[in-house]
């Protein structure tokens, strides 16, 4: 009989309308198929199952079910994690407007910037012209009156020739003339005077080769991340979920990308987001994908049992993408990230840098306490190295001689990892929680990825893009 559900006049009955048989109500549940069903069902379908319960008789004591209590939680806990997730939505609608507001007094800025230091050129290119001028006039203004000068005196000497002249006294005429040779002269000197003193300086302007080229190569005033696309990383001789250990731009347009679950390097044309080529390695582990020349990667990996050694392998990658092993160099110690320069190799081990030649002989260690998987990268120009401390949140910069010539830690700078530098000298960090964009000096300029779990990152200088890694995916966000 239906059950007064606490004296409350409820009957606690099944009512639900078999999707089947819709005249008959769902109130039977079979646990050996896990489904519900009326019993028309129970008689068609379930005859031969073994446990078949009547629902109102196994929901006496529903409260204690396991399943039932999880499915009460999982309300509870989206509802509060619903919750938690508005109230980031309603602080980053203000925060949305901060960046826009920001971002828009920064671009005012910069073009004022801009226009100042192009005013303050106008104004020293009008000076200049001004002082042209002024001098072109000041000569013109001699010449005219020294012009004026000769004139009067050709006249004077003229007219007393001409009365001469007229009144037939050619002795006076004779003596005048022999007379006037030192004034002649002077007067000749006055006009070779009044050529030089009739010249100007000529000018015209045209546009400075300079303007020209920043004019060419500019198309920015401010930089901009934007997400353009996604690489899967995975290929037909995958055995397991691919997982991105190490990425590296190698040729221009290729991707040399570890991959710790498969074991094994894979190239990846950023073109058209394919795997090219990829060859299996004998390895425990991959620790590390590094460019050390145009078209030659070398790869950070320890081997398996029972020795578990260190090694760095050397891969060349043909102008089509075709991967081909190379030299292999043992370490004592784990290497978890690489650098070139020239002909050598800074090696990060967990407590020092090591300088190696392409033997792997050791010409340089500086110990430092770096605590646990840190990562190294260079700048343009080769001259600073950058590192991570992992579970310590610092990046630092220091010399080739490894003098620490800057740090950076920050509140969100959580667990980083991953680091790369753009053409600009710019940094970018990998945190656990995004990427933080910092200066060459490692000043603070923005998080410009959030709520981003991120691996491995990479600049391209050919398409200027940053490649970054999420699971067994790499986004591709475009600098602009």
């Amino acid at each position: 009989m239906p059950v007064d559900v606490a004296g409350t006049g409820v009957l606690d009955v099944c009512v639900e309308k078999c999707s089947k048989h819709p005249t008959k109500v769902t109130e039977y549940f079979c646990r050996s198929c896990d489904t519900l069903g009326c019993s028309a069902c129970v008689t068609t379908n379930h005859h031969q199952c073994q446990n078949v319960d009547h629902i109102p008789d196994i929901v006496t004591d529903l409260e204690s079910n396991v399943e039932f209590k999880e499915f009460v939680e999982y309300f509870d806990k989206n509802l509060t994690a619903v919750k938690q997730r508005k109230e980031k939505i309603n602080s980053r609608k203000t925060e949305v407007e901060e960046m826009k507001k920001q971002a828009k007094a920064e671009l005012k800025k910069q073009r004022d910037e801009i226009n100042k230091f192009f005013d303050q050129l106008e104004d020293e290119m009008e000076n200049e012209i001004t002082e042209i001028d002024k001098n072109n006039k000041d000569r013109l203004k001699a010449a005219s009156e020294r012009c004026n000068t000769i004139n009067d005196e050709l006249n004077k000497m003229k007219t007393a020739i001409e009365t001469n002249r007229t009144n037939g006294k050619n002795c006076e005429l004779f003596v005048k003339m022999k007379r006037s040779k030192p004034d002649i002269e002077k007067l000749d000197s006055q006009f070779e005077i009044l050529y030089e003193e009739s010249k100007v300086q000529r000018y015209k302007l045209v546009q400075s080769a300079q303007t020209k080229q920043i004019m060419k190569n500019t198309t920015e005033i401010c930089r901009m991340l934007k997400l353009v696309s996604e690489i899967d990383v995975s290929s037909c001789k995958d055995k397991k979920k691919p997982r991105i250990e190490g990425m590296s731009l190698v040729q221009r347009h290729y991707l040399a990308v570890g991959d710790g679950t498969n074991k094994a390097v894979k190239i990846i044309d950023t073109r058209n987001g394919r795997v090219t080529s990829e060859i299996s390695l004998d390895c425990e582990y991959i620790w590390s994908v590094t460019n050390i020349k145009n078209d030659q990667i070398i790869v950070s990996l320890t081997s398996p049992e029972p020795k578990y050694q260190n090694n760095l392998l050397t891969l060349t990658v043909s102008a089509s993408g075709t991967l081909s092993k190379g030299n292999v160099i043992t370490t004592k110690e784990t290497v978890y990230d690489v650098a070139a320069i020239a002909k050598q190799l800074y090696v990060l081990h967990n407590n020092a840098i090591k300088v190696l030649d392409m033997h792997g002989n050791v010409t340089k260690t500086t110990r430092y306490d770096y605590t646990s998987i840190p990562s190294i990268v260079l700048s343009p120009d080769k001259k600073i190295i950058y590192l991570t401390k992992y579970t310590n949140n610092i990046v630092t910069s220091m010399t080739l001689d490894c003098k620490v010539t800057a740090t950076y830690n920050d509140i969100d700078l959580k667990y980083p990892w991953g680091i790369t530098v753009d053409d600009e000298g710019f940094v970018y960090v990998r945190t656990d929680e995004g990427i933080h964009q910092l200066t060459k000096d490692c000043t603070k300029v923005q998080i410009i990825l959030d709520d981003e779990n991120c691996g491995s990152i990479t600049y391209s200088g050919a398409d200027k893009r940053l490649y970054v890694v999420q699971a067994e995916k790499i986004k591709v966000y475009e600098l602009k």
